[in-house]
C-alpha cells in the first residue's frame, strides 16, 4: 500500500514531458499508419515509396533520429519525449506519425518557440483561440500561450485538431489539410465556389514523402 502511495505521489508531480521521456519508445501502430497513408495517397499508395515500408521494423527509432536532428539545440534533450508524443498522439487519433512530422516540419521546422504572422505558436503553429477551444474539448488544462509553447502539449492539441478536421471533412485529405491552414469555414467557402485549395496540402505531402525517402 505504501509503495502504491509513493508511486502515485511521484506520478502526480511528474510533468507530462517527463512522463513521455521516461517511457520506452513506443511502437508505431502499423495498421493505423498504413490505413492513414492509403487515405492520404489514394490510388497512388501502391506505387508510392510509403507502401514499401509495410511491416518495416525500426520506424520509431527513425522518427526519434529525425526529431533529434531537427529540434533546435536547446530542445534536443526533449527529443525522446517529443518523439513519444508524436507516436502516441498519432496512434490515439489514427494518424500516420510521419504525417504529423510533416505538418510539424512545414509549420515550424520543429521549433517549439516559433511564432507565426497571425499569432500561431509552437511546433504545430496553433492560434491561442484554437488551442483554448481544443483544450476545452479534450478537457486538457489550459494555461494560455504557455500551453502552446510546451512541445508535448502543442502536439497533443495539434493532432487532436487535425483529427477533428479530418472527421469534419469525411477523411478527404486535401480538404482537412487545407483547413488546418485556412480554417474549415474558408475551405468550405472555397469548395462552394468550386475551388479546391492545393498549395498547403501539396506543401505537407511533399514533406511527408520526403521523410519516407530518408528512411
Amino acid at each position: 500500500m505504501r509503495s502504491l502511495l509513493i508511486m502515485l505521489t511521484v506520478l502526480s508531480i511528474t510533468s507530462l514531458k517527463e512522463a513521455y521521456a521516461a517511457r520506452a519508445l513506443a511502437s508505431i501502430k502499423e495498421a493505423t499508419r498504413i490505413d492513414h497513408a492509403r487515405e492520404l495517397l489514394g490510388n497512388r499508395y501502391k506505387k508510392s515509396i510509403v507502401s514499401s515500408f509495410e511491416q518495416k521494423v525500426g520506424l520509431s527509432e527513425n522518427i526519434l533520429a529525425t526529431v533529434t536532428k531537427n529540434l533546435p539545440k536547446a530542445f534536443k534533450k526533449d527529443a525522446h519525449a517529443v518523439t513519444e508524443a508524436i507516436i502516441q498522439e498519432s496512434a490515439k487519433h489514427h494518424l500516420d506519425p510521419y504525417f504529423v512530422m510533416a505538418v510539424i516540419s512545414g509549420e515550424s521546422s520543429f521549433n517549439p518557440l516559433a511564432v507565426g504572422p497571425v499569432g500561431e505558436i509552437g511546433m504545430m503553429q496553433i492560434r491561442p483561440t484554437t488551442g483554448k477551444w481544443i483544450a476545452e474539448l479534450m478537457k486538457t488544462k489550459w494555461k494560455g500561450d504557455k500551453t502552446l509553447r510546451d512541445p508535448i502539449l502543442n502536439i497533443k492539441l495539434g493532432t487532436a485538431y487535425l483529427a477533428w478536421l479530418r472527421n469534419k471533412f469525411d477523411g478527404q485529405a486535401q480538404l482537412y489539410l487545407a483547413s488546418y491552414n485556412m480554417g474549415a469555414k474558408s475551405v468550405r467557402n472555397a469548395v462552394g465556389r468550386n475551388i479546391w485549395p492545393k498549395d498547403y496540402p501539396r506543401h505537407v505531402m511533399k514533406r511527408y514523402l520526403a521523410f519516407y525517402k530518408e528512411i
